[in-house]
């Protein structure tokens, strides 16, 4: 959570001084700051990775399938200052995120087979008991890894912005 407001103030105090900082082009064209910084946006699956005012969903760090979204950073795009430490967050995010995800994963099953099993039988209480309390316990582990995961994310999108930042002293 620090990581994360710390990576929150920092690009906002980047903004401030950005202006209109022009940089390498996306999609063709030339961007700026506004138009084509990312962010991270909370979605019901994960954190979703917006570009510029519009909020463009450029990808999604999911909660339950994640998958690799160092390509949607330009991480492998060895053109601009920081691209290598965009890759390193953006993998490390990914790293973390499919740790939590099979926490995740394991006691929402473990929480839903030991739900039906108590709804539906009285006999095996013991059992969907033990269950319950996988569930609840798979959860509660997975919760360190979501949060770093989002750190790292923070992190690999304070990298991609810095492409942005003007060179020389902020006027």
């Amino acid at each position: 959570m620090k990581i994360f407001l710390a990576t929150v103030v920092a690009a906002t105090l980047t903004a401030a001084r950005v202006g209109n900082a022009q940089s390498a082009p996306v999609g063709g064209s030339a961007c700026d700051y506004q138009t084509c910084a990312l962010t991270i946006a909370p979605r019901w699956n994960g954190l979703a990775i917006v570009r510029g005012i519009s909020g463009e969903t450029v990808d999604n760090l999911n909660s339950f399938f994640p998958h690799d979204i160092g390509a949607a950073l330009g991480a492998n795009d060895g053109k601009y200052a920081g691209a290598d430490s965009v890759a390193v967050a953006a993998q490390r995010a990914v790293q973390l995120r499919r740790i939590g995800a099979v926490f995740t994963d394991v006691g929402l099953l473990a929480l839903l087979v030991g739900a039906v099993g108590a709804a539906t039988s009285a006999s095996n209480s013991h059992a969907n008991g033990v269950l319950l309390g996988i569930g609840v316990a798979a959860l509660g582990v997975s919760v360190p890894f979501q949060f770093a995961a989002d750190g790292a994310l923070s992190k690999a999108i304070w990298w991609y912005n810095l492409r942005y930042a003007r060179s020389g002293p902020a006027q």
